[in-house]
């Protein structure tokens, strides 16, 4: 009874001390690894995505040195860094320990119309939200012209009114830019739209109604394509969508001679 006893304690104190021994091997591949990754350092920052912010911008934005510890890197403190760019969106911070490579994915804003100044020069480009990002390289002419704004801007600031921000979104959602080539800010924030020439007409200005400009815009397009593209003897001189369901125009008064 005594040998069966010390044999159960003996293995039991075996198995004891594999446990302490595996774990004491887990916390030293633990502080191993903790030790590795102390170690690694930057040696390149990446930039990725984009386009307009030239990437040794961003690098220089991001401020991160060369030689310091990846793991003491605040992801979103350089996140933050970057999109004080106005060009930048949104930016996403990654670390590739094992290539001590710190990855800065970049989301630019999309242009969604070109600002002129009260001379009507190119002053800079919005996106839907309202922001101003300086003129690109190469403007695309496919955005709407915008008159009425101030000439300066701050690039972390909304520079357009709420009106503008809602027309400019409903634009894209309602697919109604094609036929859209200016919008005027009046004095009280209203906003004016100017139509580019479809079929034998000339550019038409448009008057919106306060609400929602989205099922406006929607009648503009349908309207454009069903009278402005297959009507040319149609004298319209304006259109009128501020009366529900109804597009209103003003004809062109007849030539007196």
């Amino acid at each position: 009874m005594a040998s069966t006893e010390s044999s159960t304690f003996g293995r039991r104190a075996l198995r004891l001390l594999g446990l302490l021994a595996g774990a004491a091997a887990v916390a030293a591949l633990g502080v191993l690894g903790w030790q590795w990754r102390a170690s690694r350092t930057v040696g390149e920052v990446v930039v990725r995505g984009t386009t307009h912010a030239p990437p040794d911008t961003v690098r220089r934005l991001a401020r991160v040195d060369s030689g310091a510890p990846l793991s003491s890197v605040d992801a979103a403190l350089v996140a933050d860094r970057v999109e004080r760019h106005p060009w930048v969106e949104r930016a996403t911070i990654s670390k590739q320990h094992a290539w001590r490579t710190l990855h800065v994915e970049v989301t630019e804003r999309t242009p969604a119309a070109l600002a002129l100044d009260p001379a009507g020069r190119p002053a800079y480009v919005l996106d839907t939200a309202g922001y101003a990002m300086p003129l690109p390289d190469s403007t695309s002419s496919s955005v709407p012209l915008v008159r009425g704004l101030p000439a300066d801007f701050h690039p972390l600031r909304r520079q357009a009114p709420p009106r503008l921000r809602t027309v400019l979104a409903a634009l894209a959602e309602s697919e109604a830019e094609p036929i859209v080539s200016e919008l005027a800010v009046q004095p009280d924030s209203s906003v004016h739209l100017m139509t580019t020439p479809v079929g034998e007409h000339d550019a038409l200005p448009v008057r919106l109604a306060p609400g929602d400009p989205r099922p406006q815009l929607r009648e503009l397009r349908a309207f454009a394509a069903q009278v402005l593209a297959t009507r040319p003897d149609v004298p319209i001189a304006e259109i009128d969508l501020r009366f529900d369901g109804q597009i209103v125009t003003r004809e062109q008064p007849l030539d007196a001679s």
